[in-house]
């Protein structure tokens, strides 16, 4: 992303106390959530899913499906090796350039976590321990398994809402129709953006008549 912003250590000193003001006033799970979004993976989904279960035992490392990693790997845990634990300790035995590849991974002891759906233990995180397991023969690895009975319902970060009112806020875009939409969907499909929309762009916090009639009118379904 560029910039035309003239001084680079003002700008690192502006990102740092960005970022210490962020934690110090948001807990652990609201900095896990912005997190997982940045890394563009569904961890926060199930940690903050109130209806999840979870437990933390030992898995036997075949009962695994193993998820991707990078593009240039998934070629061998997805599409060679099918998600497969087996398959991929066997591709290790027969094919030392496949071994070189994951040597670096590490493994240690802390947990890694997975969700039990459809008879599968699926890795939400940990992929880097898991494969190193398998490639030093490790039978058993400890887990936080989580259990659900249906897809987890998502938390929306409060900027995604913010990004959409704004644009139409600064005349950006006035497809009022569109951001109405937009809202909606975003109403129907994460778990918390009714309450965003009620509580942190209520009048209080965003004082504009024509942007509060849009929000009335999403929430009046």
């Amino acid at each position: 992303m560029k910039t035309n912003f003239p001084d680079k250590q003002y700008l690192k000193d502006l990102i740092a106390s960005l970022k210490d003001n962020y934690e110090a006033n948001q807990d652990e799970v609201q900095q896990l959530l912005t997190q997982s979004g940045i890394a563009l993976n569904s961890i926060a989904d199930y940690i903050t899913d109130t209806n999840a279960k979870w437990d933390k035992k030992k898995l036997k490392i075949d009962e695994l499906y193993l998820t991707g990693t990078n593009p240039e790997l998934n070629k061998i845990i997805v599409d060679r090796c099918q998600h497969s634990v087996i398959q991929l300790r066997e591709l290790f035995k027969k094919d030392k350039a496949v071994m070189k590849l994951f040597a670096e991974f590490k493994f240690s002891k802390v947990p890694i976590l997975v969700v039990h759906q459809n008879n599968n233990y699926k890795v939400l995180d940990g992929m880097h321990r898991v494969i190193a397991a398998i490639r030093d023969d490790m039978l058993e690895i400890e887990a936080f398994v989580v259990s659900l009975n249906s897809q987890p319902k998502p938390q929306c970060e409060a900027h995604v809402v913010y990004d959409l009112l704004r644009t139409y806020h600064r005349g950006i875009n006035q497809d009022k129709e569109a951001l109405i939409v937009a809202l909606k969907y975003l109403k129907d499909s994460y778990a918390n953006v009714e309450d965003l929309l009620r509580n942190r762009f209520n009048k209080d916090w965003l004082p504009n008549d024509e942007m509060q009639e849009i929000i009335k009118e999403v929430l009046k379904d």
